[in-house]
């Protein structure tokens, strides 16, 4: 049986010294040595944790019309993003058990 090459990834030269930088510095912290595939699956995933850090992080970041919600069915907190325009009452599902939900925003917002 014969074994299937990897097909070679098109770099220019000033990305090949960037990746060898990294892999050196790679190796040097964790020890492990000479396997590019696996070098490339950790950054991968690294950067992957990353940008999921990252979503999680803009997510989570409160504007003026970011209102905190008490699911009155399942217990659970969300935000809701609302209009700029002065609701006193809006009407939303909860993103957890999808239950309809009225929300008295009174004067919650800032």
């Amino acid at each position: 049986m014969v074994e299937r090459r990897q097909k070679p990834i098109p770099v220019t030269n000033q990305e090949r010294a960037l990746l060898e930088e990294q892999k050196l510095l790679y190796e040097k912290s964790t020890g492990d040595s000479g396997d590019w595939g696996k070098f490339l699956e950790n950054i991968a995933l690294l950067g992957l944790a990353a940008l999921g850090i990252y979503a999680i992080a803009k997510a989570t970041q409160r504007t003026q019309q970011s209102v905190d919600v008490n699911c009155a069915v399942c217990s659970k907190d969300f935000v809701m993003a609302v209009s700029t325009v002065s609701l006193k009452i809006v009407h939303t599902k909860c993103p957890y058990c999808q239950s309809e939900l009225v929300v008295n925003l009174g004067n919650t917002q800032s």
